[in-house]
């Protein structure tokens, strides 16, 4: 197994059980990072001595470091002690309910150094996903694609899972790492700020496997997102010239869903109206007339329910690509390595 100068950081709270299973994905890595840093938010006694348990069996096979904190303050306050402590030239963020493939530092990396030998900006490096249930069965794949730029990131949060990225440390410290009073997406507004500095390097190959449990997400967390959005907004496209054509459909649509689900139909109305708007490009000055006809409409007759066609979509896609015999074989082998990751 090769090293690479690598600092994994790992945020942790009352995750015992998951956290060695997200450490065991670490540990089955092709290229060993130069050290594992948990940063446990002030679990409750008994799991954090399991976690202190569990740092010192993985010791045995990785360089881990612990951080605990005194009170809890959020795994974004986490992670930036992670970015703080952190002595490898990279950083690879993973959340500890998600996992790796064996070869997802390896094959980032390789990519990583070929765009450092065309310039010399620092680099953010995302890969592809999988997106499984709880019981580890693939219903999606997903790559936002090979381009970062401004404009593109505020449209959307194409990178999605923060589990996938590699960035460099001395870049994430100086954008000061994550906005810790964001109460939500502030992965998100880490990219948005990093965009102006980096390169991009995407790698397309599903290399992580995000855990979804956002079909049990409760109203609070809804709420939380919301104000993420809302904060996305006024913080990244409001201040921006044209705002109004900077605001992407995906992003109005994930708002409607946000009111959706806290039950708001009329504001859902008004953001799928203006989602729907956004697609038809072509309606050009009448835009407005269309958006405004479309949220009375909407009024009248609720949207459909946002967050089941979200899940249809990915479905449907999923179904497109087994078609293909050679990435249906991809995914039956990335599979049985998943079921094993999370026995």
């Amino acid at each position: 197994m090769s090293a690479c100068n690598v600092s994994v950081v790992i945020p942790t709270y009352n995750r015992a059980s998951l956290l060695r299973r997200a450490l065991n994905s670490v540990a089955q890595q092709t290229a060993k990072p130069s050290e594992v840093i948990i940063v446990d938010d002030c679990s409750e006694t008994e799991i954090l001595e399991q976690v202190n348990s569990i740092a010192s069996d993985f010791s045995k096979l990785l360089n881990v470091r612990l951080i605990t904190n005194e009170r809890n303050r959020g795994a974004n306050h986490s992670r930036n002690k992670g970015i703080s402590a952190a002595t490898g030239h990279y950083i690879a963020f993973l959340d500890s309910d998600d996992l790796w493939l064996p070869r997802k530092l390896e094959r980032q990396l390789e990519e990583i150094k070929k765009a450092e030998a065309i310039s010399d900006k620092p680099v953010l490096s995302a890969t592809g996903r999988y997106r499984v249930d709880d019981r580890g069965e693939i219903f999606a794949r997903q790559f936002g694609g090979c381009v970062l730029n401004g404009q593109k990131i505020r449209r959307s949060n194409f990178i999605g899972t923060l589990s996938s990225v590699i960035v460099e440390s001395g870049i994430a410290r100086q954008v000061h790492g994550f906005n810790e009073a964001l109460p939500a997406s502030q992965d998100w507004d880490f990219f948005i700020r990093l965009s102006d500095y980096v390169q991009y390097v995407g790698v397309a190959e599903p290399l992580c496997i995000y855990v979804d449990h956002t079909r049990d997400r409760i109203t609070l967390d809804y709420r939380k997102k919301l104000r993420g959005h809302i904060a996305i907004y006024r913080n990244h496209v409001r201040p921006l010239k044209g705002a109004a054509s900077t605001t992407g459909a995906e992003f109005l649509r994930n708002i409607a869903e946000d009111y959706q689900e806290l039950g708001n139909k009329s504001k859902a109305a008004f953001f799928y109206a203006s989602a729907l708007s956004r697609d038809l490009r072509f309606c050009g000055p009448m835009q407005p007339l269309i958006e405004c006809a479309l949220s009375a409409f909407f009024r009248v007759f609720s949207p459909p329910r946002l967050k089941q066609q979200r899940y249809r979509r990915y479905r449907r896609a999923m179904d497109q690509l087994l078609r293909d015999n050679t990435i249906n074989a991809t995914i039956n082998n990335d599979r049985s390595i998943i079921q094993q990751l999370m026995a």
